[in-house]
């Protein structure tokens, strides 16, 4: 498994989609196919969403999960060995398990990793030390863990075998009422991965915009000959007109980058930030198209170091 997410706080539910899709449009690797979702709600219910293919734009999220004080998630390629929510161990007034590597791995006991977690969670074991025991127990296997108790105490490790692989990434934060804890392998990106997608979720956690926001191309747009690249968005953060200074893009008649890296991006003619992943469209008499799903019409931008 390549991510997995756990999050307590009043937007958790948000949080831990945030940090997908952001990996989903910062990195390269194995993401984008199998995803398991699942929230506690306010009675302490385990409710789940799964999908083989598609990643997290694929599922169909209730937008009350949005605001779920517990949430997890897990996500790799696609095409895992059913049932999925084998890879996100959850249990009703209990608490959800998630990680990365293969967090179901079997101990010696029998047990799956993130399952004999989740019972000492049950027995009254705080989840950090849940989760120590547990890898302290395993340290050859392939493993890393996250644990997040119903009451919003959160856990979390690698093995000792996953804690000397280099493509490694991990984000942690506790402000006291908030917590958030996130890890990855094999998600290669042309920036620091964790930190930023530490940050993107940290900020809708607590339901606010931070330094990076995300916009959607949801409908037909123009793409007109510019003095330079840059993408005009409304209130909502909606892609509302794109200026390029290639000549080409808008005679362009083809699959293709219609939002370049580093665009400038305007609301009402003032830059507001600066487009950190590019969008692909059909491009087609001066129109861009967005391609069919939630993730390939998003785009991330960053609010930091605008240059007018």
């Amino acid at each position: 498994m390549t991510i997995g997410v756990a999050a307590r706080g009043a937007c958790a539910g948000a949080a831990v989609r945030a940090a997908v899709l952001g990996a989903e449009l910062f990195g390269r690797g194995a993401i984008g196919g199998f995803a398991v979702f699942a929230v506690l709600d306010e009675a302490g219910r385990l409710d789940y969403r799964v999908t083989q293919r598609g990643g997290i734009g694929a599922l169909a999220l209730p937008d009350a999960w949005m605001t779920a004080q517990t949430a997890a998630v897990i996500s790799s390629g696609p095409d895992r060995p059913e049932p999925l929510t084998q890879f996100l161990a959850g249990a009703a007034g209990v608490g959800l398990v998630t990680g990365h590597r293969i967090p179901n791995s079997l101990g010696d006991d029998g047990v799956a990793l993130n399952q004999a977690v989740l019972e000492l969670i049950a027995s009254g074991e705080a989840p950090q030390s849940a989760v120590d025991q547990v890898l302290a127990a395993n340290a050859e296997l392939d493993a890393g863990l996250i644990a997040i108790g119903a009451d919003g105490r959160l856990g979390w490790g690698d093995s000792a075998r996953v804690r000397r692989r280099g493509d490694r990434g991990s984000f942690q934060r506790d402000d006291g009422t908030c917590r958030l804890a996130l890890a990855h392998n094999s998600i290669f990106s042309s920036q620091p991965l964790a930190e930023a997608l530490g940050e993107f979720a940290w900020a809708a956690l607590h339901g606010v915009e931070g330094r990076l926001r995300a916009l959607r191309l949801n409908a037909a747009v123009p793409v007109r000959l510019g003095s330079r690249d840059a993408v005009h968005i409304d209130s909502q953060g909606r892609v509302e007109l794109i200026d390029s200074a290639n000549p080409e893009l808008s005679q362009a008649r083809r699959r293709g980058t219609a939002i370049y890296l580093g665009s400038q991006v305007l609301y009402h003619g003032r830059p507001i930030g600066r487009v950190e992943t590019e969008l692909v469209a059909e491009l087609a008499e001066g129109i861009a198209t967005p391609l069919p799903g939630s993730v390939p019409s998003t785009l991330l931008m960053s609010v930091a170091d605008v240059v007018t």
